[in-house]
């Protein structure tokens, strides 16, 4: 049986969400890792709050990861790059997208390579896991900032991304994020 294809436009869709969650985790690790509570704290909160850091920080960099997942079934940039492709992208524009994702790919890797492989995925049988949000963050901004400005490329303008909720409004994550 042939395997269904997607196009651009449902998997530019469905990365604009991916990276609307990437935000909504980013800004939830920022605004945590303040710690503005951390005089009331005991250690029991304290260490369950390093904890919740150390899963946000590990699942923002398997997003970062998924986004430029190569296999040709799954949501990324690269099925993105392809299906536009396939549907008829110009030669200057593929040139310029693939420099694009290329640097993207190659941001990403360091991440994989330095934080994913070693002990969120692949972990070695004497590696420590342990919690290290607070004495050795990882630095995501800029695959985070890289994958909302190369969807914003592919879409042809800046695209939204707010957190809703619900009654009580919405935080435009551009905002409080830059």
């Amino acid at each position: 049986m042939a395997r269904a294809i997607s196009s651009s436009k449902k998997i530019q869709a469905g990365l604009q969400q991916d990276i609307l969650w990437l935000l909504i985790t980013i800004y939830s690790y920022v605004t945590r890792m303040r710690f503005e509570r951390m005089r009331e704290m005991s250690r029991e909160e304290f260490q369950v709050e390093a904890i919740l850091l150390e899963s946000a920080s590990r699942d923002i960099v398997s997003r970062l990861a998924a986004l430029d997942d190569d296999g040709k079934t799954n949501r990324s940039f690269q099925t993105l790059f392809g299906a536009l492709k396939r549907e008829g992208l110009g030669p200057e524009r593929t040139k310029d997208l693939d420099r694009k994702v290329k640097a993207f790919r190659q941001i990403v890797n360091g991440l994989k390579v330095a934080h994913r492989n070693s002990y969120i995925a692949h972990v070695a049988t004497d590696a420590e896991v342990k919690p290290r949000v607070l004495d050795n963050p990882i630095d995501f901004g800029p695959a985070a900032s890289m994958s909302v400005d190369l969807l914003d490329d592919i879409a042809g303008r800046p695209l939204s991304y707010f957190f809703r909720l619900g009654s009580d409004g919405s935080i435009d994550l551009r905002k409080a994020l830059a």
